[in-house]
């Protein structure tokens, strides 16, 4: 019999079904957890371990380049072999830090080298040059290909370089090419520099080269650097002999300011395009304003590569009046005043300009 203070346990919402079920559920939901958590550590440990495993290339040499962010660092390294993840690569470097202390150059990876590793080499000064010797009188082309080959440069991105107008002005070439400010020299250039950055390094060069004095002279003469440098590649691709080029220079001034054509063979070289040559009588009648058989004046561009020599030979002719020239087949030439004195020494000269021909022909 219940008390008005007893309280019915149906009422009350206290009924004892015998499980105590929010007291033990707790503790297994907590040991369920920790082991899951467990578990991923664990994975998280071996997928770590099994991807920082050197891999079984061998040694290998990889150029990183300045700029390059840590995921291309990373590609790059995976591509070539020398590491299992580049996302373990990314976070090994956010854990140490050194993803800021990466550097450029040529780094040496050796056989058995982890990922761990890997990540302390980068973070080592590897900076690699490699010396390139450009000769006078190459094309464009012919510069760019060897560029391309010497520092494993891509040929094509190099050629859209050096003729886009725009990269050239900002140069401060005044031209729609590069033909003819790729200076001839012997350079020590970083493996880590760009197509760009090769070119800027060249074009840097020949205004270092081409100094204020010169700059003077270009005004004394009333003529551009632009032409000074076309001048001189005409002068390049003509003269062999060091001592002749300023007098072959006066040949090109005396007869510009006669309003004469010049009638220069490295001109008609680069109208017809291909390797030099002997110019066959059709060869001269070509239609292209290099053609200085057909039109008056300079050309519109460099035709050749011209060094320093040819450079200060345009800048300063010899003070003669010769108007005519004409190769000996022995890289001299003989210089004339009138056009009669010129085609005696043609004559003089046809068998031995025809015997250097063939002996240019004889493999």
């Amino acid at each position: 019999m219940r008390t008005e203070n007893e309280q019915d346990p149906v009422r009350s919402g206290r009924v004892n079904h015998g499980f105590r079920g929010s007291t033990l559920f707790r503790p297994a939901i907590g040991w369920t957890v920790f082991a899951l958590f467990g578990v991923g550590a664990t994975g998280v440990v071996l997928a770590v371990v099994f991807l920082n495993r050197p891999t079984v290339m061998g040694e290998r040499d990889v150029i990183i380049q300045k700029g390059m962010t840590v995921e291309q660092i990373g590609r790059l390294l995976h591509q070539e072999g020398v590491i299992r993840s580049p996302r373990l690569l990314s976070v090994f470097s956010l854990i140490s830090g050194t993803s800021r202390r990466f550097k450029a150059g040529v780094h040496k990876f050796q056989e058995g080298m982890n990922t761990w590793h890997v990540l302390q080499e980068l973070a080592v000064s590897r900076d690699v040059t490699r010396g390139v010797t450009i000769p006078e009188g190459l094309r464009l082309e012919q510069t760019i290909r060897l560029l391309a080959k010497k520092l494993d440069l891509d040929e094509t991105k190099l050629s859209n370089l050096a003729s886009d107008g725009a990269f050239c002005r900002q140069l401060g070439v005044q031209a729609d090419n590069l033909e003819g400010y790729l200076f001839p020299e012997t350079y020590q250039i970083s493996l880590t520099m760009d197509e760009k950055s090769v070119i800027e390094m060249l074009v840097g060069h020949f205004f270092t080269m081409f100094d204020a004095e010169m700059i003077a002279r270009v005004r004394q003469i009333d003529m551009s650097v632009h032409e000074v440098v076309t001048l001189a590649s005409i002068i390049e691709g003509e003269a062999l002999m060091d001592d002749e080029r300023t007098t072959i220079s006066a040949v090109y001034h005396n007869r510009l300011k006669r309003g004469m054509h010049l009638q220069a063979d490295p001109t008609v070289q680069y109208a017809i395009g291909g390797g030099s040559r002997r110019l066959f009588y059709k060869d001269y009648k070509i239609d292209s304003p290099y053609n200085t058989y057909r039109h008056r004046g300079l050309p519109p561009g460099p035709v050749t590569n011209p060094g320093a020599v040819s450079l200060r030979a345009a800048l300063y002719p010899a003070d003669v009046d010769y108007l005519y020239f004409v190769a000996m087949g022995d890289g001299t030439h003989v210089f004339s005043r009138t056009f009669r004195e010129h085609e005696n020494a043609k004559r003089k000269t046809r068998w031995a300009r025809r015997r250097s021909w063939q002996r240019s022909r004889t493999p």
